[in-house]
């Protein structure tokens, strides 16, 4: 690039850069969320969203870059834990069913997060929980329904959205 610079014939110069594509994930429903890429599609003010295509540009979640697993706690009625668009957190160090801490931190069988009103991991299939799972870390780019904020990203469903102060405290304490 210097020898070609030096040139007397050449105005201007520079690095021939790589342009990658920018990252629209193949949901079939993703057209229709304007919040994370608005083209104008109902109307609304193009580019009125949070940016998430260009966002995944950097990172599409998963990993931090220490390399560890991603996971967001997700506080509210529970959520669908084998919903085909979530990739739900597993406590692998529990063995479930048992009745026993096995990884000792304080919770018996919480195999896929805490439920704070029964003081179980038993994870009802709420909607509202896992609509707010999927807003948070719906599985990107896999041919299927949304895509989250993160379209890599494991949620923990944690029971605890209720009228008692007691029992959301006993939810974000876990």
């Amino acid at each position: 690039l210097m020898s070609v610079m030096r040139n007397d014939k050449v105005a201007i110069a520079q690095f021939n850069h790589y342009v990658t594509e920018r990252v629209i994930p193949n949901d079939t429903r993703f057209a229709e969320q304007w919040d994370k890429h608005n083209t104008g599609q109902t109307g609304g003010t193009a580019d009125a969203d949070i940016d998430a295509p260009e966002a995944w540009e950097t990172t599409a979640g998963g990993l931090t870059v220490f390399g560890d697993t991603i996971v967001v706690a997700i506080v509210d009625g529970g959520q669908q834990v084998a919903h085909p668009d979530l990739d739900t957190w597993t406590n692998w160090a529990e063995i479930p069913g048992n009745g026993i801490d096995d990884d000792n931190n304080g919770y018996i069988d919480d195999i896929n997060g805490w439920n704070a009103n029964l003081n179980n991991g038993t994870i009802p299939a709420n909607n509202h929980g896992t609509h707010c799972a999927g807003i948070a870390g719906a599985k990107g780019n896999n041919n299927q329904g949304v895509a989250g904020v993160n379209l890599t990203v494991k949620t923990m469903p944690v029971v605890g959205s209720s009228g008692t102060e007691s029992i959301v405290i006993k939810a974000y304490g876990y």
